[in-house]
């Protein structure tokens, strides 16, 4: 990469800011490493995010290899790409699924845990690090009052092992007083509150979620700075 007419060296390279992009480039980045983070999409701002049908339309691209269909913007949010019978939906953005996904955290199921192919090492920091990330995003639990609060509690009591309706937060900030950020994360940005739009799984537009541009990919800027 070049700018102002000098070459930039970096010690490691990042392709993608999801969640598994952005904290490997936010730990590098507070160890001292010098970190080139590269990403397809553009940045987001809340109020870019579609909130109704045409605009999510607009905000849509499909791609199918088999028969060399594509229709949709190169840098559009939602993208689906399919291929013989796999179809994967990706996000286009910086802050990858976290823009589009419902932000739910639970905690790993033990049946996952006992899996033998994980290094024995990660397990006596599993709980650590997994609060670790819970304090990043800002977990937060689901205020009953929400209509979709119900069901999102039986999908995960049915499908997640060892989960109760206690246990199941979202990455979402509930708090419905000044915009707040994570007191414990560093360079973390202000979110608003939730309005319960629903609109979580095409873009937050109320700057209510916790994505990862506004936590990690936030502390890894400011650490190359310090």
């Amino acid at each position: 990469m070049f700018g102002d007419g000098e070459a930039m060296s970096y010690d490691a390279v990042v392709i993608g800011s999801g969640y598994g992009g952005s904290v490997a480039a936010c730990r590098m980045s507070m160890a001292g490493i010098k970190v080139c983070l590269m990403e397809k999409g553009r940045k987001w701002e809340a109020q870019d995010f579609p909130t109704n049908s045409f605009n999510i339309l607009s905000a849509f691209r499909m791609e199918n290899k088999k028969w060399g269909f594509t229709f949709g913007a190169k840098d559009a949010l939602i993208q689906v790409h399919q291929q013989d019978n796999s179809v994967a939906a990706v996000a286009c953005g910086l802050g990858g699924g976290s823009l589009i996904n419902a932000g739910v955290m639970v905690s790993t199921p033990a049946r996952a845990r006992r899996n033998k192919k994980w290094p024995k090492e990660w397990n006596n920091d599993w709980e650590v690090c997994e609060a670790s990330a819970s304090t990043m995003l800002r977990a937060q639990s689901v205020p009953v009052e929400f209509p979709n609060a119900k069901v999102m509690q039986q999908v995960a009591t049915e499908e997640i092992e060892e989960c109760s309706s206690s246990s199941i937060k979202l990455s979402i900030n509930f708090e419905s007083k000044e915009p707040s950020t994570s007191s414990n994360s560093m360079g973390s940005q202000q979110t608003d509150s939730c309005r319960a739009c629903g609109n979580c799984l095409s873009g937050c537009p109320y700057n209510a979620k916790n994505s990862t541009d506004k936590n990690y990919l936030a502390s890894a800027v400011q650490a190359c700075w310090m």
